[in-house]
């Protein structure tokens, strides 16, 4: 069986502890480091560094090169090419996110070895209208022979039914701190 994943979105460094990403078996992907100050950016890599904990930055390669970093997250809106990163660093890793066929294309021609198809479940968000369901997600995914990743609106009560979907992982942005109650069943 393959190993599965789980990821947590932050926006700000001292968003979370590491030691609960370290127990939790974590992958942290940073929104928006641009915002951030570059000499805290490194420290912060390196408290991940020591702890063993991936870290992924978002959609910015002067940073990720900056900070001497080797993952990368493009978030769905990001439709630049970074396949030739690859070519010159073989040891960066390009992730991405994607919500329907068109983007998961466009996220394989960009190089992204796992994708975040998004939005499964149903979320409190006023701007984010629809969900794909896990009907339609297992459709989507089942047609592309990369690593899937879940992402949106997965919490405790509908944890149940992450189960049922051909994954490599969950993502969790928001409820990522109560996550250590149910999410050690998930790689059972």
């Amino acid at each position: 069986m393959k190993r599965k994943y789980l990821y947590f979105f932050i926006n700000k460094l001292n968003e979370i502890n590491l030691d609960y990403v370290k127990k939790t078996g974590a992958i942290l992907i940073l929104r928006n480091p641009e915002r951030l100050n570059l000499k805290d950016l490194k420290k912060f890599r390196n408290k991940c560094s020591r702890r063993k904990i991936y870290l992924y930055i978002s959609n910015n390669v002067k940073i990720l090169f900056s900070i001497k970093a080797s993952n990368l997250y493009l978030s769905a809106y990001n439709k630049k090419h970074y396949w030739h990163l690859k070519y010159n660093n073989p040891k960066i890793n390009i992730i991405g996110s994607a919500h329907n066929v068109r983007e998961v294309s466009e996220k394989i021609k960009q190089g992204c070895t796992q994708i975040f198809l998004s939005r499964l479940f149903k979320t409190s968000y006023k701007y984010k209208k629809g969900y794909m369901g896990k009907i339609k997600f297992n459709l989507l995914s089942r047609n592309f022979v990369k690593n899937f990743i879940a992402l949106g609106g997965i919490n405790k009560k509908n944890f149940s039914h992450v189960k049922d979907l051909k994954i490599s992982g969950i993502a969790l942005s928001s409820d990522k701190k109560k996550a250590g109650t149910y999410v050690p069943a998930f790689y059972k």
